[in-house]
């Protein structure tokens, strides 16, 4: 029976795997995660509540006298946090996968993405810290530490979905749509976007979890499907019923937003088109296909919020921005045509 342990098992990303890894008769599952809560996983699962990186002792002492097929962790975003995982897991697992992220990539010289694509995101310090995390873990893959790494693509699921701009949570833009309200969309909304559903990552990135074929590789996981931000909002608005009322805003002019940070969200990664190549992956996968497209993903999620309705927060702050920014972007754009 293999052990797999999952180090931040009950994320967006990494529930689905949990579920799968639960219901495997031939794994024995282990899982770190900083509190215990309720899940459907079963009383089989091995469980620590604590915080991997604060209490390292804990783990430590938790681990002794086990040694992993697989340590899978979700929650490493600096290179101080991959050092912990080192000094916690070398010689305790026979493959360490570290999920790293597309956004390490330079999407500025090609839309065509696959593993070969060049590394250095000059926007987003997210994408800069992880692939600050890739370096360090190559270079103790070269000492002997068993690594994998996998980049996913904006992965969604429950009370998140593929936004252009949105406030403190995805809400903030339903709410001005269903108001009859326009919304603010970077560029001209025409960009090629890839985002995958949580349910989709899983299946796909599970051939992965044990696989000494893949030690010392990197796969890019995700829906490969493209589509414009347009087409995002679009079938949103059909499945609210409302009519869509974008407003197209260059990123270069959102960058010097002082009240968000779009000069990472979206100058770092959305503002570029990528079409994803996953043949690497589906080598161990081949019959992979997609099941949760974009409008069935956001119906997913207007489902979830319907179960939810404490979710279905306001968000003032981002609603008054909206609109400012809207109101005067109009008046210079008609002046701007005046002009010409």
């Amino acid at each position: 029976m293999r052990k797999v342990l999952l180090v931040g098992g009950k994320g967006n990303i990494s529930f689905p795997i949990a579920r799968m890894l639960a219901k495997d008769k031939d794994v024995e599952l282990y899982l770190i995660e900083r509190t215990d809560t309720d899940d459907d996983l079963g009383d089989h699962v091995h469980r620590l509540a604590a915080d991997v990186f604060n209490e390292k002792n804990k783990v430590k002492q938790w681990i002794e006298d086990i040694s992993f097929d697989c340590v899978v962790n979700f929650v490493i975003m600096n290179k101080e946090a991959a050092e912990n995982s080192v000094e916690l897991f070398a010689n305790k697992t026979k493959q360490f996968i570290f999920i790293s992220t597309v956004c390490v990539l330079n999407h500025q010289i090609s839309c065509n993405v696959d593993e070969t694509m060049e590394k250095g995101n000059a926007y987003y310090q997210y994408g800069k810290n992880k692939e600050e995390c890739e370096k360090y873990f190559l270079e103790q893959y070269e000492k002997g530490f068993p690594l994998t790494i996998v980049r996913p693509t904006q992965t969604y699921s429950g009370p998140r979905i593929p936004l252009s701009t949105k406030g403190k949570s995805c809400w903030s833009v339903i709410s001005r749509m269903m108001k009859g309200k326009e919304v603010i969309i970077h560029g001209d909304g025409q960009s090629v976007w890839a985002s995958t559903h949580a349910d989709d990552f899983a299946p796909l990135f599970y051939p992965l979890i044990g696989n000494p074929e893949t030690i010392g590789e990197v796969y890019h996981v995700m829906n490969p499907e493209s589509m414009t931000w347009d087409m995002i909002y679009q079938e949103l608005a059909d499945l609210l019923n409302v009519e869509y009322k974008p407003v197209y805003i260059s990123e270069y002019l959102l960058d010097h937003s002082e009240t968000y940070s779009w000069k990472q969200s979206i100058h770092g990664d959305k503002h570029f088109s990528n079409i994803f190549d996953i043949s690497k992956a589906k080598r161990f996968c081949p019959d992979y296909t997609p099941k949760i497209d974009i409008r069935t993903g956001l119906q997913m999620y207007l489902d979830f919020m319907e179960s939810h309705p404490e979710m279905k927060v306001e968000d003032p702050q981002f609603d008054e921005w909206s609109d400012k920014v809207i109101e005067k972007y109009k008046k210079l754009t008609e002046e701007f045509v005046q002009d010409i």
